[in-house]
């Protein structure tokens, strides 16, 4: 079961190291988008540097990658669990499994081994993340956010806003009745709210390492 473990982590680690901006960039306009603008192989490099609506399809894609495997890889294990063969399968998508997935995912994003560590800041990557654990805040935070970029041109903020709010909600929301609407369907698992905040912790740090080997530092 513990090999079983390690090949998805490894599986999903591979899986964020597919790079949709670069693709797009390649395919669409035969950009290195390595070479264009800010240099980082992301959705705002994108829209600001290359094309809005190339941008937006990134953006849009970057979060259905994330979103949609987990939901997936989640779908096929309990599946697969069902079928009443040996072994259980039920601890290869608890909630402690989808965060080791999801925080590899990320992780593949922004240190792809596949490129030579040179990956994207991941925030609608780590954003899709977040619609899976927590639905609605994220929800609720993506509204907030595209209100920030379209009427107040607050992007640097936005991208803020993205990373912890939805922590937040779920941790603020969870223990009051009066807000159930943003109560994630996982937060009655021990620690959880606990473990999203360090996931948010774990998007600074790759912020700042992506950010350092781009010299902005």
């Amino acid at each position: 079961m513990i090999i079983v473990a390690i090949l998805l982590i490894l599986l999903s680690y591979f899986y964020g190291c597919f790079s949709t901006a670069r693709v797009l960039a390649k395919s669409v306009r035969s950009l290195n988008v390595y070479k264009v603008g800010s240099g980082f192989a992301d959705t705002e490099n994108i829209y600001f540097n290359i094309s809005k609506s190339l941008g937006i399809l990134t953006g849009a894609l970057d979060i259905t990658k994330s979103y949609a495997y987990l939901y997936f890889l989640h779908f096929m294990l309990v599946f697969m669990n069902k079928m009443s063969l040996p072994p259980d399968l039920s601890a290869l998508y608890s909630s402690n499994m989808m965060m080791f997935y999801g925080a590899a995912i990320l992780i593949g994003h922004c240190l792809p081994l596949t490129n030579k560590l040179r990956g994207g800041r991941g925030i609608f990557t780590y954003f899709g993340i977040m619609l899976y654990f927590t639905f609605t805040p994220a929800v609720f935070t993506g509204v907030l956010a595209l209100i920030l970029v379209t009427g107040f041109r607050q992007v640097r903020f936005a991208q803020y806003t993205i990373v912890i709010l939805p922590v937040l909600l779920t941790l603020v929301c969870s223990s009051f009745e009066f807000c159930s609407i943003f109560r994630s369907s996982q937060a009655a698992v021990p620690l959880f709210t606990t473990k999203l905040l360090g996931f948010a912790l774990l998007m600074g740090v790759l912020n700042f390492i992506v950010s350092k080997k781009l010299g902005e530092f």
